[in-house]
């Protein structure tokens, strides 16, 4: 039992962590490249374009779509 008297599982999803590795993504590729995290979510919802901004979010998507979730 938690602290708090309820009976929760304490394991978390594979599918749950894989997504919270995607959170902070527009954040991480913002920083890389020296721009604000807006500009990135814009970019990703097709409302600007940059070849730079596309290129850092793909490689990122890589990046976190190899990491192997066990559980």
């Amino acid at each position: 039992m938690g602290n708090n008297g309820d009976s929760r599982d304490t394991s978390i999803n594979p599918v749950l962590v894989r997504h919270s590795l995607f959170r902070g993504i527009y954040s991480r590729v913002a920083r890389q490249l020296g721009v604000d995290r807006s500009y990135v979510s814009r970019v990703a919802s097709g409302e600007r374009r940059s070849v730079k901004v596309e290129a850092a979010l793909l490689k990122e998507i890589k990046r976190i779509e190899k990491i192997k979730i066990d559980k």
